[in-house]
């Protein structure tokens, strides 16, 4: 995926406000819209390009989903890109934050209660979606596959989360060194030999 100019921010002002929108749950569940309206229905970048920014992403500080949306608006349209991204993703929230601050008594409302209900269970769904995603972007390597049920036992056990992504990380780069599926180093360019003057007749 190259960087593109400053032409492209309109497309991206107006599909990170679709995002803004209409992405419900939050944090991991909304990659899975974020996947469907930047990758499958733009072609922005392919599904191994976001798997792996995801990835990426998670190993940053913040939210994920933040984080992922900065680095795809950046490599569109460089920091104008970033700046006018950020910010039509995030008016939506912004607004409706605003609005439930003034209506608190809505939050106890059977309606919007019944509506958070039906969102989690959504949410649940979303974050399958993402898990099996990235599952499957996983390099077929029996050791590799071990480590996200070791990651989710050690979260279910109540571990930090970023000492979990720490140690993935360390374990995923010792087994792939020793395992040998990890490509093997560039060599570096050796400058070409000075052509010799030709002779002079």
């Amino acid at each position: 995926m190259t960087r593109r100019g400053r032409g492209d921010l309109l497309p991206l002002i107006l599909a990170y406000s679709k995002i803004g929108l209409l992405g419900f749950g939050g944090g991991y569940a909304v990659l899975s819209f974020i996947r469907q309206e930047l990758v499958e229905r733009r072609g922005w970048l392919s599904r191994h390009e976001f798997d792996e920014m995801v990835e990426m992403a998670a190993l940053a500080p913040g939210a994920v989903t933040t984080n992922v949306l900065s680095a795809i608006a950046f490599r569109r349209a460089g920091t104008a890109g970033l700046l006018a991204g950020l910010l039509a993703a995030l008016w939506p929230s912004f607004l409706l934050i605003l609005l439930l601050a003034q209506v608190g008594a809505l939050a106890h409302n059977r309606w919007v209660e019944g509506a958070y209900r039906g969102l989690e269970m959504a949410v649940v769904g979303l974050l399958a979606d993402v898990a099996v995603s990235l599952w499957n972007d996983l390099p077929r390597h029996r050791y590799l596959r071990v480590l996200p049920l070791a990651a989710a036992a050690a979260t279910l056990l109540g571990a930090n989360p970023a000492a979990t992504v720490l140690l993935a990380a360390l374990s995923g780069y010792g087994l792939g060194h020793f395992q040998g599926w990890l490509p093997a180093p560039r060599a570096p360019k050796t400058p070409a030999p000075p052509k010799s003057p030709s002779a002079c007749p």
